[in-house]
């Protein structure tokens, strides 16, 4: 997008910062939505509001995201309700792309205008769908490594799991702390240290917040951070285990399930970002399906 392009559609759409007043008017808008991608979840666009620089701007029965460089999101609301032919083209008199479009709202839009609409898949940011009733019992011989590391796991470490809550930021920050320590690059992984950051401080304030840790010898081996979007799903924005406890994801995977989420149906373990090994690891965990995401591309007239 030209400076001349985002000049424009500022002036269309009034943004602002994220707030977490406004939270449940985005909330609202979300729960909306026919297809709910984690990226807009409010706990990880709060999150990661920083690192992005996200605001938004709330307009035509839609909140509209855009990130410090100039980048829009796709918009949030109740998609099938909204009249987009006069929508788009009173905002966007430019092309003008969107990104992580889910998969719904691009079926929506590619059937309204077909040549003025363009949608590209991208593969690295499908969001993988579990039955939460298949990992909690994690039967047959395509989970049998789970259940072996599970169990041995359970065997070598006297651990105690616990769910978490608003008052465990301490414990998380300390676990999230030890667990960057092991990393040989942690420079790397500094912008999502400092999301982790964003979603525990407020965590009393962002809805639908969950988390599980294992502690062995009293000292944190994992944790889980997750967001209840909807009665039947949960996401997982974070989960962390120690590499000096074998079997310890297994364990936090299975257990956070069973013992704090086990009312959903389904859980959405995010992404995979195109990297080969979290791609076979997502894989082995069996999704029953995807939330695909796609950049849609606007033409005007």
């Amino acid at each position: 997008m030209t400076g001349t392009e985002r000049q424009m559609v500022s002036m269309a759409l009034a943004f602002e910062p994220l707030s977490i007043e406004k939270a449940d008017e985005y909330l609202g808008l979300y729960s909306q939505c026919s297809r709910q991608s984690a990226y807009y979840s409010f706990g990880s666009l709060w999150a990661w509001r920083t690192v992005f620089g996200f605001s938004w701007a709330f307009s035509d029965g839609l909140c509209w995201i855009r990130t410090g460089s100039g980048t829009l999101w796709s918009p949030v609301g109740q998609w099938e309700t909204v009249d987009w032919a006069s929508v788009l083209p009173r905002h966007f008199s430019c092309p003008q792309e969107f990104s992580y479009a889910p998969d719904g709202l691009v079926k929506i839009l590619t059937g309204l205008f077909r040549d003025r609409i363009a949608a590209r898949e991208v593969r690295s940011q499908w969001e993988y769908l579990h039955s939460v009733k298949e990992l909690i019992a994690l039967k047959g011989n395509r989970f049998s490594r789970k259940r072996s590391h599970i169990r041995q796991f359970v065997k070598n470490y006297p651990f105690r799991y616990r769910s978490l809550s608003g008052e465990d930021g301490d414990a998380i920050l300390e676990a999230q702390r030890l667990w960057l320590a092991e990393r040989d690059e942690p420079a790397a992984l500094l912008r999502e240290n400092e999301a982790i950051g964003e979603m525990v401080r407020e965590w009393r304030n962002i809805p639908g917040l969950l988390g599980g840790m294992l502690e062995v010898d009293g000292k944190p081996a994992a944790y889980t951070i997750a967001e209840a979007i909807s009665q039947d799903t949960v996401m997982i924005h974070f989960e962390k285990a120690l590499s000096s406890f074998n079997g310890a994801y297994q364990a936090i995977n299975r257990m956070f399930l069973q013992n704090t989420a086990s009312s959903y149906t389904t859980v959405n373990r995010e992404e995979d970002l195109g990297d080969e090994g979290m791609r076979v690891a997502k894989m082995s965990y069996h999704p029953v399906g995807f939330l695909k995401k796609y950049v849609l591309s606007w033409f005007p007239d």
